[in-house]
């Protein structure tokens, strides 16, 4: 079974149970964002942020939509394509980090803080709940140290003058025989050389990683990291509180498993679709070593749901396509290569279509094994680098964003490839063994450069 971890705002305050009075906190809010550092010099941000807020406020969900905002809004027909004008996604994530600065400049908590959450145009409101960081705090922790500061040794004290006569003492003979000399000299040289062929050898492995992201390190543009979400259903909060109420677990929120019987019925109104919420675990570590690593290699970089990305932006910025099934992105830009998923368990050999991988899932539901594609895509017609790293499964995702920021298994992969493989497209086929919920270092079982 797939483990998952929450990535959702908690306790949002629902707009139809916004009183007057409330309602008017919030426009004062609204009303102060505008007048902003962060907005005041964007009249296309803050006629956004004022008609998602207002209309989030009113309960018209229907005037929330990308195409309705885009008319509204930016002045576009009623029907323009959202895919070759992305206006209205690219002006929702300037305005998310326009908030985010105005919040974090704060000294006191808001009476009230206003989100737009990705992959949503609709507001969410939340009651003083910002992060804030005192400068006046004098408690400082030091990263990276542990226990109690400790204060210089001090030096003993000289010894009292003793009224002694003067022993002559003989000079050492510091004379060393010519054969301890060279003896010494050749370990010298012998742990030099070793030293630097062990550096040659790391900055040979170290270039592998450099030459599989050249395409998208050399791109002006911030990476673009798209990471798909988990289809989740969550049960409604009155089957959830009537739940907790019959079971007597009215302390734990909506954190528990309903343990439902074989003849339990919930009716479709008591479930809800919880889109760009939850992400499995094996996703969120592959976004962490890709963060890091991009971080090091001094790439920067943009993480979005794949939802909130347009055609038309990966067409233009370098990308980074995490997840197999659950990233639509990856499963519309990778659909025609080599290499492609089928159904929820399968890969497929395009040129030999009797070869295919199927993951069999073991019978106490613990995945066992996964395969994972890696592919690279070089820009072409304008277009920009594309790199997925996408596994049926979670643990397949992560084992092959491990593999190509690994530098010793990309310069194994670079002896076995075609000498020009730097300058073509590729797609690498891995099957991984998976115990105790971690993936084992994937196996090469397929290579296609073209």
């Amino acid at each position: 079974m797939t483990r998952i971890s929450e990535m959702e705002q908690v306790n949002p305050l629902a707009s139809t149970l916004v009183s007057s009075e409330e309602k008017k906190i919030i426009l004062d809010q609204l009303e102060t964002l505008m007048e902003s550092t962060p907005f005041r010099g964007s009249q296309q941000c803050r006629r956004f942020l004022s008609y998602v807020v207002t209309h989030t406020l009113n309960s018209d969900d229907g005037s929330l939509r990308e195409r309705v905002i885009g008319n509204a809004v930016f002045g576009r027909p009623p029907n323009y394509d959202t895919n070759d004008d992305p206006v209205v996604r690219l002006r929702a994530s300037e305005v998310r980090k326009r908030l985010a600065q105005f919040y974090q400049s704060l000294e006191q908590a808001p009476k009230v803080t206003i989100q737009i959450p990705p992959g949503s145009y609709k507001a969410t409101f939340f009651w003083g709940r910002v992060d804030l960081v005192s400068h006046n705090d004098e408690h400082l922790v030091v990263a990276g140290t542990e226990g109690p500061l400790l204060s210089p040794v001090e030096a003993p004290a000289p010894l009292a003058h003793q009224n002694k006569k003067p022993t002559e003492v003989e000079a050492p003979n510091w004379r060393v025989p010519a054969r301890w000399l060279w003896a010494l000299l050749a370990i010298i040289i012998l742990f030099g050389v070793a030293g630097i062929l062990v550096h040659v050898g790391q900055s040979k492995q170290e270039k592998a990683v450099r030459d599989f992201w050249q395409p998208l390190l050399i791109s002006p543009k911030p990476a673009l990291i798209s990471v798909g979400s988990n289809a989740v259903y969550r049960v409604s909060d009155e089957v959830a509180d009537q739940y907790g109420r019959d079971h007597h677990l009215e302390g734990s929120g909506m954190e528990f498993f309903p343990d439902l019987s074989p003849d339990t019925t919930i009716r479709s109104s008591g479930m809800h679709p919880a889109p760009d919420s939850f992400v499995a675990l094996g996703d969120v570590a592959a976004i962490s070593v890709t963060v890091s690593n991009l971080t090091r290699l001094q790439k920067p970089f943009q993480e979005r749901f794949s939802n909130d990305i347009s055609f038309a932006e990966i067409r233009s910025s370098p990308t980074v396509l995490v997840g197999g099934f659950n990233n639509p992105m990856t499963r519309e830009l990778t659909k025609n290569l080599r290499f492609f998923f089928v159904s929820r368990n399968r890969i497929q050999d395009r040129e030999r279509p009797e070869q295919a991988w199927v993951l069999r899932a073991s019978q106490d539901a613990h995945d066992t094994e996964d395969y994972a594609i890696i592919s690279r895509l070089l820009p072409q017609d304008g277009s920009s680098p594309i790199i997925s790293v996408a596994g049926l499964g979670q643990y397949g995702t992560l084992a092959a964003t491990e593999f190509v920021f690994n530098p010793e298994r990309l310069s194994k992969f670079e002896h076995s490839a075609a000498k020009d493989w730097r300058q073509r497209n590729l797609q690498i086929l891995l099957h991984i063994k998976v115990s105790d919920f971690k993936p084992a270092p994937g196996e090469v079982i397929a290579v296609h450069i073209w």
